[in-house]
């Protein structure tokens, strides 16, 4: 059995938070929780989780006789929403000795599908921004996010497209020549085009004052 942790991001009104997605996995009877605060949708990710693993060539969790506790961190912040799958997904590989590779300086945010595809996420921009406040150099997150993600200088993004690309882009296990070989390519930030437009104002653009250029021009006339 094992341990692993790894990170993710959520926002919370108008701030951004990193979350350590830590994985526990011992013997026992057969049970998987998430603790740290989960709504309905970060519980629900349990069968989410379970079917993309399964779905990516690996045993499901909840074929397994053991005892999985998925906690999410800081406990006091509420989770919520789908972002969390990717890192709960790849965490729990880990900490069951199935993949390896280093998670320091990796952020993980995505959706997973029940076939393992990788669904786009609300609010990437924040997160990213976050992610290279807090020192992180990679984040990996649906191919749809890259764009936006991609904005921001300073630290690497790998546009994902299933959860099976992800783990044979970062699997030490393999080969050197096969993991280089089904590298996923950083993205390239797309073209941003800055439009200015130009528009003169008077005072029937403010409110209240609609009829002021009209009297005024009527007082120049009578004193003309």
């Amino acid at each position: 059995m094992g341990f692993a942790k790894s990170y993710s991001a959520q926002s919370v009104g108008l701030r951004a938070h990193i979350v350590c997605v830590e994985v526990d996995i011992s013997k026992g009877m057969a049970s998987f929780s998430v603790v740290g605060l989960p709504d309905k949708s970060v519980d629900e990710s349990k069968d989410r989780i379970s079917a993309a693993i399964k779905n990516s060539g690996y045993k499901s969790p909840k074929a397994k006789n053991q005892k999985i506790i998925i906690s999410l961190t800081p406990a006091n912040i509420k989770k919520e929403g789908t972002l969390f799958d990717l890192a709960c997904a790849l965490t729990y590989l880990l900490a069951g000795g199935e993949i390896k590779f280093d998670t320091k300086e990796k952020l993980f945010l995505g959706e997973l599908g029940l076939n393992g595809e990788l669904r786009p996420i609300k609010g990437a921009l924040p997160l990213v921004q976050k992610a290279k406040e807090k020192g992180f150099t990679e984040v990996f997150l649906p191919y749809e996010n890259a764009d936006e993600a991609s904005i921001i200088e300073g630290i690497t993004v790998f546009g994902c497209k299933t959860l099976l690309q992800v783990i044979r882009h970062l699997n030490t296990m393999t080969s050197e020549d096969e993991t280089a070989s089904k590298a996923i390519p950083p993205h390239v930030p797309g073209r941003v085009e800055k439009r200015e437009t130009l528009r003169e104002y008077g005072f029937e653009d403010v409110r209240g004052a609609r009829n002021r250029k009209t009297r005024f021009g009527n007082r120049r006339n009578r004193k003309a």
